[in-house]
């Protein structure tokens, strides 16, 4: 595993998992080698199976391998079975009664496939180049290590950052790898831990409002675009006129028309509109919903109240206030990724939203809109907004620079 805070002096060999344990899965295909031989790997409580054959642990080497089915998507909106294609050994094990796939391979192959995987590989050079620097300095930095308890570097998928393997990529993609190969951001004399969404919806969070901890001086909140000032969008009249006027953002129509955008994107995201967006709900719906996540039992919700907003109008805290058994109830969440967790089926495209409650005769709410910014939690690197300067003309360095201020663009290996 790579060490939290070493700055490597080469190459590193990185731990990728493909399939975790808590995907639950039984069973895998494997196509590899030049006769494009297939395996079917099984697990049961105690025991792997290659094809029919009991095994301990598996170990493949010295080809490239087509797995099939991968999970794309864990827990969100866009979640899928997909196949995918990569390099380097394969490690496969038991873990909890289920198959566990590990992918060790070198750090520039492993970054090829990111940035094809995060964004779409027709999307221009710099774009290419500012993701493939953000994914190399987030993963040497090591700051969050969300899988350390089974020996990995980073997932697949994107709690992680998105490795959906070779099949994606293009002759630009590699030409951005080997330009920035063991490029970094630091700040400090230490490696930035560069984070990155979709979209910010035109204004990026403070690290500290989307996961607490301190504040990080290179991801501080940003407007994205050519203006520096940042309106005050913790006030709910603000926050409506921000979303309904123009503001001319790199992440905006301005600069990355709707019809074209789809073609940008990752394979594995969903088409919409990732600037501004509306959910709608019913009274029910939303009560059920709401119950089904938090595990409350609520008989109604009489209202949605928004505790506290970061820079960029997304709600870190809110407050919901229903009835259980005829009397007043209510449940406080107290983050954004609460919030976007009990407020949709899947998961809510971000928190930066202002809350509409249509009354009927009886003051209870017949229906909530949501009109919200943006597609992720807004820290770091808007990808959408990188994609916006880059079809402009804005070089790799500058937009790297406009997302992570202060930062020094380093090369620590050859």
């Amino acid at each position: 595993m790579l060490v939290k805070g070493q700055i490597p002096e080469n190459e590193p060999i990185v731990s990728i998992g493909l399939v975790l344990p808590v995907d639950e899965q039984k069973s895998i295909e494997i196509e590899f080698g030049e006769t494009k031989e297939k395996i079917q790997i099984r697990a049961n409580e105690k025991n792997l199976f290659l094809n029919r054959n009991p095994e301990e642990n598996i170990y493949l080497t010295d080809s490239s391998f087509t797995l099939n089915p991968i999970r794309a998507g864990r827990g969100f909106h866009w979640e899928k079975q997909i196949s995918i294609t990569v390099e380097g050994e394969l490690e496969i094990k038991i873990v909890y009664g289920y198959l566990f796939v590990i992918n060790h391979i070198s750090l520039e192959k492993y970054l090829i496939c990111v940035a094809t995987s995060e964004m779409s590989g027709e999307c221009p050079q710099a774009l290419l180049e500012s993701q493939t620097v953000a994914a190399r300095s987030w993963l040497l930095a090591a700051a969050e290590q969300k899988h350390a308890d089974l020996g990995l570097d980073a997932c697949n998928d994107d709690c992680c950052q998105r490795y959906q393997g070779m099949g994606n990529l293009t002759n630009a993609a590699i030409a951005a790898s080997e330009k920035t190969r063991g490029r970094i951001l630091i700040y400090d004399g230490k490696i930035c831990d560069t984070r990155y969404s979709k979209s910010c919806g035109g204004i990026s969070e403070n690290n500290e409002n989307a996961w607490g901890g301190e504040p990080k001086p290179y991801l501080r909140a940003i407007h994205d675009g050519n203006n520096s000032t940042i309106p005050n969008l913790k006030s709910e009249s603000n926050l409506k006129k921000w979303l309904t006027d123009d503001q001319h953002c790199f992440c905006g129509p301005d600069y990355v028309p709707g019809n074209q955008l789809e073609k940008y994107l990752g394979n594995v995201d969903k088409s919409g509109t990732y600037f501004r967006w509306n959910v709608s709900f019913t009274q029910e719906e939303l009560t059920i919903l709401i119950n089904g996540k938090t595990g409350k039992r609520f008989e109604s919700i009489q209202s949605l109240q928004p505790l506290e907003r970061g820079i960029s109008g997304r709600i870190i805290q809110l407050r919901i206030d229903g009835k259980i058994n005829g009397e007043p109830s209510d449940l406080i969440l107290e983050n954004e990724y609460e919030i976007r967790w009990a407020l949709h089926p899947d998961f809510l495209y971000s928190s930066a939203f202002i809350i509409e409650a249509n009354s009927t005769a009886d003051s209870l709410p017949s229906r909530f809109t949501f009109k919200g910014a943006g597609w992720g939690h807004g820290v770091g690197l808007c990808q959408i907004g990188a994609l916006g300067m880059s079809l402009n003309g804005t070089s790799f360095t500058d937009i790297l620079s406009h997302y992570f201020q202060s930062t020094e663009l380093r090369k620590i290996y050859d």
